[in-house]
């Protein structure tokens, strides 16, 4: 399967047809849209894991303890959001993104502050059918702190012809702000948690 070049791309996003239409939305420049690839914005919503006394994070357990050291953060547009070093924070994009079924994707890092340390996923799959603001694992590699401000671009999507494949109907779907996906709900967890 080949990735999507500008041309195509724009004719996904301009199809009229909506069962081979990409959603990009909103698409606030045309020069978004690269030789391969879309650039996408950080949004308004973050989810912070503060630092707590847990152990370790078990995936064959439900504890309930996870929930609190979780905290949301809303940033409007213009104030700062500070992500330290070694930080993970979930942030989500300012794109709502529709895939047809036809067309799976990748989220990935921007050169530009990739080369700063900031690392935008490490989930990058986007499967065909998907739709909702994507999730960003923001990780700040550098020594540093990195001042983000929603709206600004940080990532991009490639995407690329995609056959024979379902419509995504996961835990995600149509998600519209960040969030912790429960890892305890793999379907074969029993299997390879219990002795």
């Amino acid at each position: 399967m080949s990735v999507l070049g500008r041309q195509r791309l724009i004719a996904a996003i301009n199809s009229e047809d909506p069962s081979t239409r990409l959603v990009v939305t909103p698409l606030l420049n045309k020069n978004q849209v690269g030789e391969a690839s879309i650039d996408i914005r950080l949004g308004n919503d973050f989810v912070v894991t503060r630092r707590g006394n847990l152990q370790a994070i078990d995936p064959a357990t439900d504890d309930p303890r996870l929930v609190r050291y979780n905290s949301r953060h809303y940033a409007n547009f213009g104030s700062k959001f500070f992500l330290h070093p070694n930080e993970l924070v979930l942030g989500s994009t300012l794109e709502y993104v529709k895939l047809p079924p036809t067309l799976a994707g990748w989220v990935t890092s921007r050169s530009k502050w990739g080369r700063v340390g900031l690392v935008i996923a490490t989930a990058t799959a986007i499967q065909p059918g998907f739709g909702g603001t994507i999730t960003l694992e923001l990780l700040n590699l550098g020594e540093v702190p990195l001042v983000l401000y929603p709206g600004l671009l940080v990532a991009q999507i490639i995407l690329s012809e995609c056959e024979g494949a379902e419509p995504y109907n996961g835990a995600f779907a149509g998600q519209v702000d960040p969030g912790h996906g429960k890892i305890s709900a793999d379907k074969d967890m029993a299997f390879w948690t219990k002795p």
